[in-house]
């Protein structure tokens, strides 16, 4: 009899945890702010900051996106720490200008410092935009990006990239692991700023918000706080989606994925419990089906159907199809909740040859 009620118990949790995994991972998308179609301001002087340290893959290809974009009017600066940096040839040979980073800040990281030397010696602009040198731009991102920027209740605008795998396994990984970033930015709850591809006005940045950002370690994270303590709102941009091309074997996949999560969790620490409620549930409702079909009765499979349902809605987001993507989807939630406790647990990451202590990890 016990044995009886104990099933029950765990019919209606499986029941009430499947139909909770289907309806969060249809990607409840708000209504979109970005106000597509808007032209802006023609007046409006605006520079795009390219923080470039190494070569990034197709680097070359990354830079001409950036410098032909379809806009009436605008400057592109990159930045490096020296003229020994590797990127410089790729720079010169794409014709695309140059500084090299002066500023000095406290425990900032090195793209922040990078940034914080632009705004000091660039002062002059109506709207600034950040671009990481791995993205590779449409010809309408730049003014896609920009279009929120004139609601004055938008402080930032920002996106999500779609990553293209030309590698093996984790690269396809990857590209299956970003489609959560995409989930997050719809979703007024989770919604963040992302430092390869966002835009904002200069007067975000005060003299007390631009002291704040030059002590951070990530600049996207700064900026989010910034906006966040104004009253503004953080504008997602999905027409202004770039591609990243990568190649990541098992190490860089694992250095990766750790290092975005750990990033995500010192913005707020919403993101590890809403994380490890929604992946914890998710694995125990696939092993709970599992044994269920095997000792009691195959009908139990049914209750995999959110796995399905994911993997089939995933595939059709993806922008290179697998034959074996319903492997990813059966994966990829131990994978979270590995990232989810690694970057709560970690006190230092390594991004771009350099370490960084993770000072704050309160929201």
């Amino acid at each position: 009899m016990h044995f009886y009620w104990w099933i029950v118990f765990l019919l209606n949790f499986l029941f009430a945890a499947g139909i909770m995994l289907t309806y969060v991972s249809r990607g409840r998308r708000e209504e979109n702010n970005s106000q597509s179609g808007r032209t802006v301001r023609s007046n409006a002087n605006v520079l795009v900051i390219l923080p470039a340290k190494g070569v990034d893959y197709q680097l070359d290809k990354n830079l001409i996106s950036l410098r032909d974009q379809e806009f009436d009017s605008f400057d592109l600066v990159a930045v490096v720490d020296s003229e020994e940096d590797l990127s410089v040839p790729f720079l010169k040979e794409g014709e695309i200008n140059y500084v090299i980073s002066t500023a000095t800040c406290e425990k900032c990281s090195g793209k922040v410092r990078a940034i914080y030397s632009v705004l000091l010696n660039y002062p002059d602009y109506d709207r600034y935009v950040v671009a990481d040198s791995d993205i590779r731009a449409q010809k309408s991102w730049l003014a896609d990006l920009l279009n929120p920027l004139s609601d004055p209740k938008i402080g930032v605008s920002t996106t999500f990239p779609i990553f293209y795998p030309e590698g093996g396994f984790w690269s396809k990984i990857k590209m299956y692991w970003g489609l959560v970033g995409q989930s997050m930015m719809e979703s007024s709850m989770t919604k963040f700023v992302w430092g390869g591809s966002m835009a904002f006005r200069k007067e975000l940045l005060d003299a007390e918000s631009l002291r704040l950002f030059s002590a951070s370690i990530s600049d996207d994270i700064a900026i989010l706080r910034i906006a966040k303590k104004k009253g503004l709102e953080i504008s997602y941009v999905p027409e202004a989606r770039p591609k990243i091309y990568s190649k990541e074997d098992f190490h860089e996949f694992v250095e990766w994925s750790n290092r975005q999560t750990a990033f995500s969790i010192s913005s707020t620490n919403r993101t590890f419990y809403f994380g490890m409620v929604y992946y914890v549930v998710s694995i125990y409702l696939l092993l709970s089906s599992i044994v269920l079909a095997v000792f009691v009765n195959v009908i139990f499979v049914v209750f995999l159907f959110p796995y399905f349902f994911n993997s089939f809605n995933s595939q059709r987001k993806v922008p290179v199809k697998v034959w074996y993507f319903l492997l990813f989807t059966f994966v990829l939630p131990f994978i979270y909740v590995w990232n989810l406790i690694s970057g709560m647990t970690r006190k230092k990451v390594v991004w771009r040859g350099n370490s960084y202590n993770l000072y704050d990890k309160q929201s």
